[in-house]
């Protein structure tokens, strides 16, 4: 019988990844393709298609990008810290209701999102915000939940013995904070920050609808090139930003331990 699960275990392992990985490995094929026309052809491979990634076309709304993801994850991580912390620490009284209320962004469709901020825009005249200031604002909105619900969970395993001690030894509110929760629960908070940058980088329903003509953001730049070409050049750029999100988690592992997170405790 547990030879029997077993089998089933790993069975629906390697079809879940085969089901994760087999559509990047054709992304990273026709971006390699000889031919102007995605082909798959091992033998004639190139990597021509990535010359392209150097002009000015992909670098700029890729710097913005970066701009605004790396922008997104220090806002949210700041704001989404201190906020898990008056909940999930301070227990405030409504606790549960606030945090619901922090975390509502989540049931609404990013789309929806984008439309309500461009009318909030408008109806207040701040038109001129579009563009950067009005794509790092909305991203914040739907980056927050995933940093708040991050840092909460790292607070909820904090051993609050740790707190006391600092307390009995004299430290102030801010002290404790600073010195021992804020050490404790780092893997959390990054980890949170890591969702925000990635989300923000990837992100086209809500910047499709705050971006500016001569600045937009890479996945926007994306999907205007589709609308008039399919080329390997779109898939070299895909594989560029798959790697380019890799590295970053990478780094984000090796200085936080990102991992921690995902046992509930820290590093």
């Amino acid at each position: 019988m547990n030879r029997l699960i077993s089998l089933l275990f790993w069975t629906t392992l390697v079809i879940v990844l085969a089901f994760i990985t087999l559509p990047l490995l054709v992304v990273v094929a026709a971006s390699l393709s000889p031919t102007a026309d995605v082909t798959f052809s091992p033998s004639a491979w190139t990597l021509q298609w990535y010359q392209n990634l150097v002009s000015q076309k992909w670098l700029e709304p890729f710097a913005l990008s970066v701009k605004i993801a790396l922008a997104v994850s220090l806002i949210s991580g700041i704001i989404g810290t201190l906020a898990a912390y008056i909940v999930a620490f301070e227990r405030i009284p409504g606790g549960s209701a606030v945090m619901a209320a922090l975390l509502s962004p989540l049931s609404v469709p990013q789309i929806v999102k984008g439309v309500a901020i461009v009318l909030f825009l408008s109806v207040l005249g701040l038109q001129p915000l579009l563009g950067t200031t009005s794509l790092i604002a909305a991203h914040c909105v739907l980056a927050l939940p995933f940093v708040i619900r991050m840092a909460a969970t790292s607070i909820a395993n904090f051993d609050g013995n740790l707190d006391r001690a600092g307390q009995i030894l004299g430290a102030s509110r801010w002290q404790r904070a600073w010195h021992i929760l804020l050490p404790a629960i780092k893997p959390g908070v990054l980890s949170g920050m890591t969702f925000a940058f990635v989300i923000s980088f990837n992100n086209i329903p809500l910047s499709v609808f705050l971006v500016r003509p001569g600045d937009t953001t890479l996945p926007i730049t994306v999907i205007n090139y589709l609308e008039y070409s399919l080329d390997p050049v779109l898939a070299a750029v895909n594989v560029a930003s798959m790697i380019f999100i890799l590295v970053v988690i990478l780094a984000f592992e090796k200085f936080s331990g990102f991992s921690a997170q995902l046992h509930g405790g820290s590093k």
